[in-house]
């Protein structure tokens, strides 16, 4: 369990920081194996957190399959069961990317 933890989470952040890099509203990625969290944010400068939409994505998400939540005021929190494979992290991580993708496109 350890050993997949370690690699998929790995993957994981790996993942999530090309996302933070494409979009900017994902303005803080952390954590450690594979219990990881993605801050969204309204300005990238100031960091301010952006509640509202971090909720549209969590509800973009359930709708498309993916059950994810927020922790504290906008950070949306990763924590796959310690035996997911890769295939279905990065089905999950396409799921998460359309709905940022999304929101972030109607963010101007």
């Amino acid at each position: 369990l350890l050993e997949n933890a370690t690699k998929q989470g790995t993957h994981l952040a790996s993942r999530l920081k090309e996302m933070q890099r494409r979009y900017p509203i994902l303005g803080d990625v952390r954590g450690k194996g594979l219990m990881m969290g993605a801050e969204i944010v309204k300005d990238l400068d100031t960091k301010q957190p952006a509640p509202e939409l971090a909720q549209e994505i969590m509800t973009k998400c359930f709708k498309r399959g993916l059950a994810i939540i927020t922790s504290g005021k906008s950070t949306m929190r990763f924590v796959p069961p310690l035996v997911i494979t890769r295939e279905l992290l990065d089905a999950c991580l396409d799921v998460f990317e359309g709905a940022v993708k999304e929101v972030a496109g109607s963010v101007r």
